[in-house]
């Protein structure tokens, strides 16, 4: 597992430096250099405790959620397992690692793996569901199309958002009906050497009775949840709206930054690379080119913005998990 991880690292920092020198060759400078000489250090250090406060607003939610359901969490554990998420989903292709070693992190934690299960899957499926209301919601009710992006894009990432919204859904809700699929896979004599499908099976029957005890007894809290989520989404769209606007106005309301950004997502994440490196850097540049005078000044926001949400994390976390290795070859 170690090795797939360090993988993922150097694979998403060779993409990000060849991200960062294309961006310099096209405008003839060094981009990160020019990116530092145009703001002060105030504004980034507003920029970076912004981006913090994100990942504590994340905690607090996971906090409130898993010590709503009787099971005991710090909120530095639960902030902590946030930036875990974030970490991770930067280092996999489709961004899929975060939520599992979530899971495995919250369970190391004391909470139950299938409560650290459903309620992890249950941010997944808020956020992509909130996404697809707030995209469907703009492009139906507020505008025909997204100057940068082509239709068939944001059908696609409409469709995807729908659809993986929907799927999560049926996994939170019926566990037993997954189970029925994945047991008898469990069964076959080549991969019952490696799986206890019995266990399996118990497994996602605890899943069963998680889920029903809070749809039951917890459906206020849910409530409070999908809220929170909703205001985490603004923002996190704020943060990067700042970022932006560090660097020039861009002729656009907060309101339809924010849909603008949540229907980009959909189509930025499409990409196969770690944090979506590379895509993301170039599918928001296209987007919000035609609502800023200078094409270079975009590109220095948006990735500013990477920096503060992607590549900031990718460094200190990458630090943090050498640090660990170090330590405990150290005791070995």
């Amino acid at each position: 597992m170690n090795k797939k991880i360090y993988l993922g690292i150097i694979f998403s920092i060779i993409i990000s430096s060849i991200v960062l020198f294309s961006f310099s060759a096209t405008l003839n400078k060094n981009i990160i250099l020019h990116i530092i000489n145009s703001i002060s250090l105030d504004q980034l250090v507003i920029a970076i405790l912004l981006t913090i406060l994100a990942f504590v607003i994340d905690g607090v939610k996971h906090y409130i959620i898993f010590n709503s359901l009787g099971q005991k969490l710090s909120l530095f554990s639960a902030v902590n397992s946030c930036f875990i998420t974030a970490y991770f989903s930067a280092v996999t292709p489709f961004s899929v690692g975060g939520q599992p070693f979530q899971i495995l992190y919250l369970n190391k934690k004391g909470i139950k793996s299938s409560y650290a299960t459903q309620v992890v899957f249950l941010r997944l499926f808020e956020m992509i569901f909130l996404m697809f209301i707030i995209d469907i919601t703009y492009v139906l009710v507020f505008s025909k199309n997204v100057a940068g992006i082509s239709k068939k894009l944001i059908f696609l990432g409409l469709a995807l958002t729908f659809i993986s919204s929907l799927f999560i859904l049926i996994s939170i809700i019926f566990p037993k009906l997954i189970s029925k699929i994945i047991v008898p896979f469990a069964k076959i004599p080549l991969i019952k050497r490696f799986i206890d499908a019995k266990k399996i099976e118990n497994w996602f029957l605890e899943l069963d009775e998680v889920v029903r005890k809070i749809l039951n007894e917890h459906s206020f809290v849910l409530f409070i949840d999908l809220i929170m989520m909703f205001l985490l989404l603004l923002f996190q769209s704020y943060v990067f709206y700042y970022a932006i606007n560090l660097f020039t106005e861009i002729n656009l309301k907060f309101i339809e930054f924010f849909a603008t950004v949540n229907i980009v997502n959909a189509v930025a994440f499409l990409v196969p690379t770690p944090g979506a490196s590379g895509s993301y850097e170039l599918v928001f540049t296209n987007a919000f080119k035609p609502f800023v005078t200078d094409k270079e000044l975009i590109i220095k926001g948006v990735l500013f913005y990477r920096f503060l949400s992607y590549y900031l994390v990718l460094i200190s976390g990458t630090l943090i998990l050498l640090f660990s290795s170090f330590k405990k070859k150290e005791k070995n």
